[in-house]
């Protein structure tokens, strides 16, 4: 049997929007899964770290600078891409 789910409604500005919808688009998912996949990941990331958000933020930024980097060596386009859409 399945579980029963419950709709609820979210706002999301739309630059945050955008990205879930490139994501749904690179990844042939739907919108709402990509958003479930999003916030259960975000969610464990959480838990794992005792709700400690001053922690999770510096990790995310660590991995956010990371990933730049990486991405600058595939495809200099993507650095400047990210680095837009975080400024």
């Amino acid at each position: 049997m399945k579980s029963k789910t419950v709709i609820t409604q979210l706002r999301f500005e739309p630059a945050l929007l955008e990205k879930i919808t490139e994501a749904a688009q690179r990844t042939g998912l739907s919108k709402a899964d990509v958003m479930r996949i999003a916030m259960e990941t975000g969610l464990e990331d959480l838990r794992r770290l005792q709700f400690d958000l001053p922690t999770l933020i510096s990790q995310s930024a660590r991995l956010t600078r990371t990933s730049l980097s990486n991405a600058a060596i595939d495809d200099p386009s993507d650095t400047l891409r990210g680095a837009e859409d975080e400024g």
